[in-house]
């Protein structure tokens, strides 16, 4: 799994985080492999995929249909449906020849699945110059078709982008290329609370309403061709995950591919005055600009989670705000570690996590997973059903549950003469000892260096344990 820190500012459960880590390296190396990964309130990993082979993307749980879904890049290509135990039970990949796009896959409340696919044209755009560059009169031209389907798998919905939407809309940063020519690349799907489509499209720098049911364009936000002025803002451009909520609210993941602030933003849409206000936003600090994917949740305690999409060390990868922009929780992954979204969600299942167990032995601890499964893996790296250690520290093991393995919860080793006794969980003390202590992170690392605003574990030597922030003193 690949090394990651995990921030905590706030221990209140807001529940699970559903990511999907890759590398932008072509050729992974071992342990940076693709998954499908759920992170516990505290940051400890509860389950994540095994399949090296596949690249995951938008991995999430449908409250729905009580599954959890996920893109699968490839074998099969497409979504997929996993149930509580995380065994595949369904798949959706292919309608008429049009390949499913993996930036969206929506489970409507009347259980219908609304999704892109993508469809290819060849198109004269001879007349036309992108970027200073002539159009060619054979361009291969990338658009989408939005697919909607019925509980039985019947089409019920089928609109073309290029039916709706001229190249010319297109903007010249994103470029031009006669072999494959992306003129809008399609990014997010939200119904809207009449029942009309809300349409993302990156690059176009624009969203578009069109009507479910002839599919005609009602509006445009943003874009060459905007319906709606700004008054106390810029715009988006670049724009990720827009959705829409009561009221004419909107919100959207601000990538600003031109410009050096990312952020997320939320718009009040007046359709009479045709105007965009700006009603919340939330900047990283420092401010950097996020070239690709993302995401922007609103909870339903109104907090918001912030993927940052293509961001790098020392910025972080999400931010998990309440709603005056203070932080909950931050994700730091390695520079060429992305998740193309990130949620929070809390789920009806209570997931069968193996407790480990332990017995003294001379000078060390025999910890042991439960019996009876196929696969074992261990925090030290270990695949046995137990290990020996000598060390104080925190431990974690996996077993094999569904296409990945479950976690157990973590197990805190304080003083090796003790860890047994207390079994690995320390209750906090009024007023603990505050004598010699080792700050470790919650993968289990020593820290030699910590960060101020930072949470960490502190060991104390008479077996103590506690999680708290560091302030720069004790």
């Amino acid at each position: 799994m690949y090394p990651y820190e995990f921030v905590q500012y706030d221990t209140t459960d807001y529940g699970y985080y559903f990511a999907t880590p890759f590398s932008l390296l072509t050729t992974p190396t071992p342990g940076h492999y693709p998954r499908a990964v759920i992170l516990d309130k505290d940051g400890y990993i509860t389950w994540y995929s095994t399949n090296n082979t596949v690249r995951y993307f938008n991995f999430q749980y449908q409250p729905d249909t009580n599954l959890f879904s996920c893109y699968f890049w490839n074998n099969p290509f497409g979504y997929v449906f996993m149930d509580s135990t995380f065994n595949i039970v369904d798949t959706v990949s292919m309608y008429n020849g049009l390949p499913i796009n993996l930036h969206e896959f929506q489970i409507l409340p009347n259980g219908n699945i609304i999704y892109f696919a993508y469809k290819d044209s060849v198109m004269d755009l001879s007349a036309y110059t992108f970027g200073g560059v002539q159009g060619s009169a054979t361009t291969h031209v990338a658009g989408d078709v939005i697919l909607e389907f019925d509980q039985a798998h019947n089409l019920v919905f089928q609109w073309s982008s290029f039916n709706h939407i001229s190249t010319t809309e297109t903007y010249d940063q994103y470029g031009y290329y006669a072999n494959s020519f992306d003129y809008i690349h399609s990014n997010s799907i939200s119904i809207d609370v009449d029942g009309n489509i809300l349409a993302s499209y990156r690059n176009l720098n624009a969203v578009y309403k069109i009507n479910h049911s002839n599919g005609n364009v009602i509006w445009r936000l943003g874009g060459k061709l905007s319906s709606f002025t700004f008054p106390n803002d810029t715009g988006f451009c670049g724009q990720h995950d827009v959705r829409c909520y009561p009221g004419g609210i909107i919100s959207v993941f601000d990538n600003a591919t031109t410009l050096n602030q990312c952020r997320a933003v939320m718009y009040s849409l007046d359709t009479v005055a045709w105007t965009a206000t700006k009603i919340w936003e939330y900047k990283p600090d420092p401010a950097f600009p996020s070239t690709a994917m993302g995401n922007h949740q609103i909870t339903a305690d109104s907090n918001h989670l912030i993927d940052f999409g293509e961001s790098r060390r020392p910025y972080s990868s999400m931010d998990f705000v309440d709603n005056m922009g203070n932080k909950i929780t931050q994700i730091f992954f390695e520079d060429s570690i992305l998740s193309y979204r990130i949620y929070v969600q809390k789920v009806p299942y209570t997931f069968p996590r193996p407790k480990i167990t332990c017995t003294l032995g001379t000078n060390a601890i025999n910890l042991f997973a439960p019996a009876g499964y196929q696969s074992y893996k261990w925090s030290t790296g270990a695949t046995s059903d137990h290990i020996t250690v000598s060390d104080t520290g925190v431990y974690q093991v996996w077993v094999n549950y569904g296409i990945g393995m479950l976690g157990s919860k973590p197990f805190f080793i304080n003083n090796i003469s003790t860890a047994c006794t207390t079994m690995g969980i320390q209750e906090p003390q009024t007023e603990p000892y505050k004598g010699d202590y080792i700050i470790y992170d919650v993968l289990g690392r020593i820290i030699s260096k910590p960060e101020i605003g930072h949470v960490y574990i502190y060991r104390y030597n008479n077996g103590f344990s506690e999680i708290k922030c560091y302030s720069g003193g004790n």
